[in-house]
Parts: structure tokens; C-alpha cells; sequence
């Protein structure tokens, strides 16, 4: 019970797009059994997942890291559910959440590749948005680590914030929820992009592993990232 109750706490913070969450609000994720929700806090604290301050908790890089596995698995889960099996959305989410803490990284890979092959007529480009979101050499601790180097602690700041050219690491994505597609592009909390134009729209064009992106004003708003020193 505590090991998925601890992934679907970081997931739930993850979603909210909030830098500090109260416990109070993470009860109904254990059912209102509120020592189980303190062991399962604890356990996170302990092991680098996350902090806790009198605001409330806060996903550290490595619990940010943990949080987006746990997300990508519960959207390929729901993605086969519905477009496969032909699930209602609203219960396959709830299977999903039930399948996520078992389910290993290989079957999900397979399942990823299976739905990118099955859509690939409609060139939906699934598959490798999530592979890449998910690659252990690009979303790893140890780069998240590495990444905070270059940014040398400098402030949180929303992508539109920034000026063109600036090479930039996420630090978060606000509404989480709501801009999930972002995964599919590879924009996640600890990558590098590039901002590579500002539009007078305010819309901006920014590159993730090789690829322009275009994202409008509200969603590169909520994409909090760090500027990182490159000299």
C-alpha cells in the first residue's frame, strides 16, 4: 500500500502544477487513512523525493523525475485502454491508476511501441514523444543534476520570460493536468530546450532534441524553467 500510495502522491503533486502542495489536500489518495498517508510522506522525504516546509511539500529534481515516469505509464495505460480495448476514458484512467505501480518499464515500452505502430497511419507521432520522455539517459537523476550545474541556481522564471537564444532547463510545468500533451514533445521537467524565436502573437518556437516546437502564449507561460550559464 505505501509504495503506490507514494507514487500516486508524487504523480498528484506533479498534476497540480504547484510548487508547494498541503498533505491535507492528498488525504482522498488514501482513502482518509491518514497514517498510512504520513508513512507514505515520510518514506518519500527519506529517500530524495521530496521536502517539506510549513507551506507544504514540494517535489525535489529526483521526485520530479519519479513523478513523469509515473505519469507516462498511466497515459500509455489509458492510451491502450481506450483506443485499444475500447474503455471509457473515465475508467480506464481508474484501471490505469490501479496498473501503473506493477506494471514494468519493458511492457510499457512494448505497448508504446504497439500504439505508435497501430496510429502511425494517422501520424499521431505518440510513440516517440513518449520514448523520449521517458528514455532513462535523458531523464535520469543524474542528469537533472547535471543540468542544475549549468543553471547555477539562477531564478524560476516562465519560458515567455526569456529572451531568444537562451538555452534553458524546465524546472516545472504548471497545470500539469492540463498541458499533459507536453509529454508527447519531450517537454518535461528536467530537459534542455532552446528558445529559439518570440513571436509578436507571443507565442515562441523553442527546440527539444533536435525538433522546433511552436507553443502558444498560455502554454509557454506555464513552463517554468532556469536559464543555464553555457560560459
Amino acid at each position: 500500500m505505501t509504495f503506490e500510495l507514494s507514487e500516486d502522491i508524487l504523480e498528484a503533486i506533479l498534476n497540480t502544477g504547484k510548487e508547494m502542495v498541503k498533505v491535507s489536500n492528498l488525504e482522498d489518495l488514501a482513502h482518509g487513512d491518514t497514517n498510512e498517508l504520513s508513512k507514505a510522506v515520510t518514506c518519500l522525504k527519506d529517500k530524495g523525493y521530496l521536502t517539506e516546509s510549513g507551506d507544504g511539500l514540494s517535489l525535489t529534481d529526483k521526485g520530479t523525475v519519479k513523478a513523469a515516469q509515473v505519469a507516462r505509464k498511466h497515459a500509455v495505460l489509458t492510451s491502450f485502454l481506450t483506443e485499444v480495448l475500447g474503455t471509457e476514458p473515465d475508467h480506464a484512467s481508474k484501471e490505469a491508476c490501479l496498473m501503473e505501480h506493477t506494471v514494468s518499464s519493458e511492457t510499457i515500452e512494448r505497448l508504446d511501441t504497439f500504439l505508435e505502430k497501430r496510429s502511425s497511419g494517422h501520424k499521431t507521432g505518440r510513440g516517440r514523444g513518449w520514448r523520449r520522455a521517458a528514455g532513462q539517459e535523458k531523464t535520469s537523476p543524474q542528469e537533472h543534476e547535471g543540468h542544475a550545474g549549468l543553471t547555477k541556481r539562477n531564478p524560476i522564471v516562465s519560458l515567455s520570460e526569456c529572451a531568444e537564444g537562451s538555452l534553458l532547463h524546465v524546472s516545472m510545468i504548471r497545470c500539469f493536468g492540463k498541458h499533459s500533451r507536453l509529454i508527447d514533445l519531450g517537454v518535461i521537467p528536467g530537459e534542455l530546450i532552446t528558445l529559439r524565436r518570440k513571436l509578436d502573437n507571443h507565442a515562441v518556437v523553442i527546440t527539444v532534441k533536435g525538433c522546433d516546437i511552436a507553443l502558444s502564449p498560455e502554454v509557454a507561460e506555464n513552463i517554468m524553467v532556469e536559464r543555464c550559464n553555457t560560459q
